[in-house]
C-alpha cells in the first residue's frame, strides 16, 4: 500500500476520457492520522500509473517541490480524486 496525496488534477490532452492526475507519496513523517481513502486495482479499473520520479527542481504547477516522490496517474472521468485529499493505493487484486 502506498499513501499519497493529490496536487495537481487536469484533463489529459491525449485522451478525452481521462485526467492526469499528479500526486505526492507520502513518507511515514507526513501521513496523518485519520485513514486515507482507498483505491484498490479491483475497484479502480480506470487507473492508470504512468510515471513515478523524485523531482529535481520545483514544479510549482503541478504541486511538487524539489525531492519530492511524486507519481502521474492516468484516471479515468468520474474518479472522485480531489486536489488535497488523501489516497492509499492498494495493491491487493
Amino acid at each position: 500500500m502506498t499513501d499519497l496525496i493529490i496536487t495537481d488534477i487536469r484533463k489529459s490532452g491525449f485522451n478525452n476520457d481521462f485526467d492526469l492526475v499528479t500526486a505526492i507519496i507520502l513518507g511515514k513523517e507526513n501521513c496523518r492520522d485519520h485513514q486515507p481513502f482507498s483505491i484498490s486495482k479491483r475497484s479502480h479499473d480506470g487507473l492508470l500509473v504512468l510515471e513515478s520520479a523524485t523531482a529535481d527542481k520545483e514544479l510549482p504547477t503541478i504541486g511538487v517541490r524539489k525531492g519530492d516522490q511524486f507519481i502521474h496517474m492516468w484516471a479515468k472521468h468520474g474518479h472522485g480524486l480531489e486536489v488535497g485529499k488523501e489516497v492509499r493505493l492498494d495493491d491487493t487484486i
